[in-house]
């Protein structure tokens, strides 16, 4: 495709290029002034009536009707037109990156004197969208209404509809009733074959709930038996987009960089999508749940427990459990037993973590890190927590391990050993404000992909934070 035409773009006459690669345009009067837009960042386009760059913005666009094509005569003649001239606009919508890595959307309007040139390109730029294999066409949004502070829906409803009904993104939208609902829409729920992808409109319970659906689903296509730990499990058959709405939303913000709504939508619009690790829990010799951020026992165990009792309080819910935590300043018993690769690709004392592009986790997916050695550990300690990925979030911008990987095939156990208030105060300001919380004394870390917890047959046990949701019985296998 390669169309080329003379438009008014800011009241400046400039040659507009459209090919398979994107749209470009330069002004005649200013040649230095080039800009060009990949297919993939442009979000949509639509007739404008009053072409006018001031109103385009604000115009409310309908999905473009698949049974009927535009006519010149749906493109009015617009006030604004160029000096009285008559006129006919388009507008397109682009993803622009900023800063930070949150992404907003921009609208630029063209301007033609033919309205049948504008409708060809109209046309010309939805052919082009409809061509790409990674844009999805349809989702199935789920929404957990009593997620962080309970204002997922209006999230939804005013930040990302907007953006999916201007990209001819159709959702179906349903909202969570109860907890274990989600896994349920998705394992249960009929009409799955026709959907591009699931979109989770929640906290991490919520993704931890539609993963364990995803991955079901899968299970039983693929005709394995989900309780042997020696079996792989097979990867989900169906995407899944995020749009934060929980307490720390440590997901979303580990595989965006941010916790930006806006900028999840337009990740999801442009079919962005990546490969994530998942753990498998195991108890009493059953497959279980799975875990997408991490799974800890000891003092983020007790702080889940207590906080339940606090929901009403919203996310402070959690530093008024933290502090009780502290206060208490308990440790427990236990053995380990871990499974370490061979030849590892990264360490998680490294300074580079994980990227986008990243070489690590594309080295992974082309071949898994071959098992090496298991390893064995007594103690008694604060916090045991395995980090699938970092764990960043507002709270903590660093994350529990910072040099942890999406897509490595390992987790990072870390460790801290129990005993003075002083221990735990230390880990916790260094993992909330430093990120080098690994450089304690008290503190160690393994980058392994199998853990076996057994606690002390006789004394107090903890129960583990698994995203979010509480795991009572203490003995478990990880992989």
């Amino acid at each position: 495709m390669h169309l080329q035409g003379t438009f008014y773009i800011l009241k400046k006459r400039c040659k507009v290029t459209l090919t398979v690669d994107g749209i470009s345009w330069v002004p005649e009067a200013s040649p230095e002034c080039y800009h060009h837009i990949r297919v993939a960042e442009v979000l949509g386009c639509w007739l404008c009536p009053r072409c006018s760059h001031s109103c385009c913005h604000y115009a409310h666009p309908t999905a473009p009707d698949t049974t009927t094509s535009p006519t010149p005569l749906t493109v009015a003649h617009c006030k604004h037109s160029l000096r009285g001239t008559s006129g006919a606009g388009l507008t397109l919508e682009y993803c622009e990156r900023g800063r930070k890595l949150e992404w907003r959307p921009r609208a630029v309007a063209l301007v033609h004197a033919a309205g049948d040139v504008v409708v060809a390109w109209y046309q010309a730029i939805w052919a082009l969208l409809h061509g790409l294999p990674q844009r999805p066409k349809r989702v199935l949004v789920i929404i957990n209404p009593e997620g962080g502070k309970r204002c997922a829906h209006n999230v939804y409803a005013k930040k990302v509809a907007p953006l999916f009904r201007r990209a001819a993104l159709h959702a179906t939208v349903v909202q969570t009733q109860y907890r274990g609902h989600g896994r349920e829409l998705v394992e249960n729920g009929t009409g799955m074959d026709l959907v591009d992808g699931v979109v989770a409109v929640g906290g991490d319970g919520l993704v931890n709930e539609l993963v364990m659906g995803l991955l079901m689903v899968s299970i039983r296509r693929a005709g394995v038996d989900p309780h042997d730990p020696q079996v792989t499990l097979p990867t989900t058959h169906l995407r899944l987009g995020i749009i934060p709405g929980g307490s720390t939303d440590a997901m979303c913000h580990g595989t965006h960089g941010t916790s930006d709504v806006i900028t999840a939508a337009l990740h999801i619009i442009m079919g962005d999508s990546r490969c994530v690790d998942v753990a498998a829990i195991y108890r009493n010799g059953q497959f279980q749940n799975v875990a997408t951020t991490m799974v800890s026992y000891g003092y983020f165990g007790d702080l889940l427990k207590t906080s339940e009792q606090w929901r009403k309080l919203g996310p402070t819910r959690y530093l008024v459990s933290g502090f009780l935590q502290f206060m208490r300043n308990r440790s427990y018993e236990g053995q380990l037993k871990v499974l370490t690769p061979a030849n590892p690709l990264a360490q998680p004392y490294d300074m580079n973590g994980c990227c986008h592009e990243c070489s690590v986790c594309d080295k992974a997916a082309m071949a898994a890190p071959a098992a090496g050695q298991w390893l064995k550990f007594t103690g008694r300690w604060s916090v045991v927590t395995s980090a699938v990925m970092s764990c960043a979030c507002r709270l903590s911008p660093y994350g529990v391990s910072p040099s942890a990987h999406l897509g490595d095939g390992c987790t990072d156990l870390i460790l801290v050993s129990g005993g003075s208030r002083c221990r735990i105060l230390s880990y916790l300001f260094r993992t909330a404000y430093t990120g080098n919380a690994v450089s304690l004394d008290h503190v160690n870390i393994h980058r392994v992909q199998e853990v076996h917890f057994t606690p002390k047959p006789t004394g107090a046990k903890s129960q583990w934070n698994c995203d979010g949701e509480q795991l009572t019985e203490p003995a478990l296998k990880l992989k």
